[in-house]
């Protein structure tokens, strides 16, 4: 039989044994008379172990491109003299690339719940200073604004089971009658 064909059945049969379309001892039989007993699973261990450091060192870029997104964030908002537009920009295009970051199927869970949270923040940030640059001195807007967002956090959590912005939704509305009461 032809190499190039042998390597494409082959592939097919790694296919059905990864989706378990049919039970591992058949696929284990089917590549074993394929390759006349020459296939070695470690070949197959070893480029599953370089996929998982090339994961890992994706994860740390992804978490520190997250980490320095979110500060140049809230530098521009909290620090910056820049104009509400250009501040609203900047953080807009950080909260939204950092939530294309999250929803990547390669970024480890801690990486995803850190983007989230990273982005929220950064949006409320942008809200505070929205209300700063239009009713700076009007603390019910203030309230109205938070609260809503607190709302929103609960809403997102029990919609996507994300329990961490359940809590805080929650959280955030507690304190905030607390501060009105």
């Amino acid at each position: 039989m032809d190499k190039k064909r042998k390597e494409v059945i082959i592939n097919e049969i790694k296919y059905w044994k990864q989706n378990k379309l049919l039970p591992e001892a058949y696929c284990d039989f089917l590549i074993n008379l394929y390759t006349s007993g020459e296939y070695e699973e470690s070949k197959e261990m070893e480029e599953k172990k370089v996929s998982k450091e090339t994961s890992h060192k994706q994860n740390i870029f992804v978490a520190g491109f997250t980490l320095a997104g979110s500060l140049l964030a809230v530098t521009a908002l909290v620090f910056g003299e820049l104009a509400l537009v250009i501040q609203a920009i900047i953080s807009i295009l950080i909260s939204v690339g950092i939530m294309i970051v999250s929803f990547r199927p390669s970024a480890s869970p801690a990486v995803k719940i850190f983007s989230r949270i990273i982005a929220a923040f950064v949006i409320l940030l942008l809200s505070i200073e929205v209300w700063r640059y239009y009713y700076n001195g009007d603390i019910t807007i203030l309230y109205i604004i938070i609260g809503f967002q607190c709302v929103v956090w609960t809403i997102a959590g029990v919609l996507f089971k994300q329990h961490y912005f359940t809590v805080s939704g929650i959280l955030g509305t507690i304190v905030l009658l607390i501060l009105l009461f």
